[in-house]
């Protein structure tokens, strides 16, 4: 089956500080997924580079998109530890989507991308929505083209949107309107934030006809982790 791709962007509001979100996170949430899962092959944080809330995007490489079905990964969710349960309601945003990894501009030996090891320390990541005529394969063909001469780009690579799920006390109350994603996820990787800002990038993703490029986002390297499938868990 394809490979999966789980992207989770979450704000913790003004109910949670950023001291129990961040030690709930990397302390609980990362570790019951990354030290245990061999299907959970790498695991990244990174933070806000725009001033735009969400301020946090989790990222993780999953070996097969059944294991989002599987026991194993579900479980987690369903049987929440009393802390996460009490923290997850009262944050303001957990915005979670399940993809399947539809295209990749290939690894690079720049960066490990999300490994522990040598990961990339700035991404885009934005959706792309597309009408009429148009096609996704077409589209990411000719940005993979291009990008290849952006100084600093890394990789790139295009998802679907499987499955997905917005909560949050910013979304209790609100309509099925809410849970409205891009049903295309681009992540872009490059080794600094000047890369992303050139114009020569910019126009390459600018929407055109039939594609429309939304919610863009620059986000931070906070933290790549460690894990069972990587190899490198400390002693």
């Amino acid at each position: 089956m394809p490979l999966g791709f789980l992207v989770v962007f979450s704000e913790p509001g003004s109910q949670v500080t950023l001291d129990e979100f961040q030690d709930w996170y990397n302390n609980e949430h990362v570790p019951l997924r990354m030290n245990h899962l061999n299907s959970f092959l790498t695991g990244a944080r990174f933070s806000s580079a725009d001033s735009i809330k969400p301020a946090w995007l989790a990222l993780y490489d999953i070996d097969d998109i059944s294991t989002f079905q599987h026991n194993s990964y579900t479980r987690l969710r369903a049987n929440r530890s009393p802390r996460e349960a009490a923290l997850v309601v009262r944050l303001e945003v957990l915005d979670r989507r399940a993809c399947e990894v539809l295209s990749d501009s290939g690894v690079s030996p720049i960066t490990s991308s999300l490994a522990s090891l040598n990961p990339t320390a700035f991404i885009v990541t934005h959706g792309v929505d597309v009408t009429g005529e148009g096609s996704i394969d077409d589209w990411i063909k000719d940005v993979f083209s291009k990008l290849r001469s952006v100084r600093g780009w890394v990789r790139t690579r295009l998802f679907k949107c499987i499955d997905n799920l917005k909560t949050g006390t910013s979304v209790s109350g609100k309509g099925p309107e809410e849970q409205i994603v891009s049903e295309y996820l681009i992540l872009h990787e490059f080794e600094n934030s000047s890369a992303a800002d050139s114009m020569e990038f910019n126009n390459i993703i600018a929407s055109r006809e039939h594609f429309e490029t939304v919610e863009r986002r620059s986000w931070n390297l906070y933290r790549a982790y460690p894990g069972i499938a990587q190899g490198n868990l400390p002693q």
